[in-house]
């Protein structure tokens, strides 16, 4: 059995959430803090950046378009691979080609 699903709108609008308030928070922090406190800020961005990529990555996997291959990848790969919505340019674990992996998610454990 495998250990991912493909994503359906309760996570697309979950996601969207989490994206419009991690928008929120860096908005309404440089209203606040910008230019007096712009350290504070900075902190402030990167700091609620890394919660939801670390949420992202403990939630979501990819599938690789060409062998179906399942897997994970690291916080350093989610950062410097180019991406777009529900895909991400990868190299496959298993069949060690670039495409487009899509993005699906890992099941929960019972």
């Amino acid at each position: 059995m495998s250990k991912y699903k493909r994503m359906g709108k309760k996570d697309w609008v979950k996601i969207i959430i989490y994206i419009t308030l991690l928008i929120g928070v860096i908005t309404i922090g440089g209203i606040f803090l910008l230019p007096s406190y712009f350290y504070i800020w900075l902190i402030l961005t990167f700091g609620s950046m890394l919660l939801f990529i670390r949420w992202h990555i403990r939630t979501f996997a990819y599938r690789c378009s060409r062998c179906g291959c399942e897997f994970e990848i690291s916080l350093l790969t989610y950062f410097i691979s180019p991406h777009g919505p529900g895909w991400k340019y990868l190299k496959c674990p298993e069949c060690k080609k670039m495409s487009r992996a899509t993005l699906v998610r890992k099941m929960e454990k019972s």
